[in-house]
């Protein structure tokens, strides 16, 4: 069975399921809470903020960051988790905040140049040039949130899964250019007894702002 055919069958057999959780990662919410009040504080709240949930699955990073009033764009190849996202925010009347895509995070690339205030990538254990290659979708003074789970951490996806390390992550990261990408956070978090998380926290700097080396 293929990766995409597996979680189509995860999402669609065991309805609103994922394997990391239902809630939103405190990461993710004090991102795009604190872009927020950003935003108020410098031009008042005239265009909601702009999100790439990436490898959305059920939702709820999705769902989370819509009840905040920002617009998501969220992508999955798995049709069956789309299902799930657009059953709830249809309930939560959230549902015109929420773009599904189904496709490959890999591969996809938005239309019309489009950029992101927020961008994030929950769990998503993919190679990490995607990693490199999505910085390019942030808008100026956008932030790219990335949470994967560390080597040691007890939960986590099965072993025939890579686990990258901070080492691994710094490597990749060194990559990009430092007069326009600064990284604010790279660092493990201990979510919970089960879940020790490496946490990235990337920002496209705002035009004309120097470089501050983390």
């Amino acid at each position: 069975m293929s990766n995409q055919n597996m979680w189509e069958a995860r999402y669609r057999d065991k309805v609103g399921h994922t394997p990391d959780g239902v809630s939103p990662h405190p990461m993710v919410l004090q991102e795009a809470q604190a872009m927020l009040e950003r935003k108020r504080h410098n031009d008042g709240v005239s265009e909601p903020l702009n999100a790439l949930d990436l490898g959305s699955g059920a939702g709820r990073h999705a769902l989370a960051l819509a009840g905040l009033g920002v617009t998501v764009t969220a992508v999955d190849f798995a049709a069956s988790a789309h299902e799930l996202v657009q059953r709830d925010a249809a309930a939560q009347g959230l549902a015109d905040r929420i773009r599904p895509v189904v496709a490959d995070v890999s591969s996809w690339q938005p239309t019309d140049r489009e950029v992101f205030d927020i961008l994030v990538a929950s769990y998503l254990h993919i190679d990490l040039s995607v990693l490199v290659n999505s910085a390019d979708l942030l808008a100026p003074g956008g932030r790219l949130v990335w949470i994967a789970h560390a080597p040691d951490s007890p939960h986590g996806p099965p072993p025939e899964v890579v686990r990258d390390t901070l080492a691994d992550f710094r490597t990749r990261l060194a990559s990009l250019n430092p007069h326009e990408f600064r990284v604010l956070r790279l660092e493990e978090y201990q979510l919970s007894s089960e879940f020790l998380d490496i946490v990235v926290i990337l920002e496209r700097l705002p035009v004309g702002q120097a470089h501050t080396a983390y």
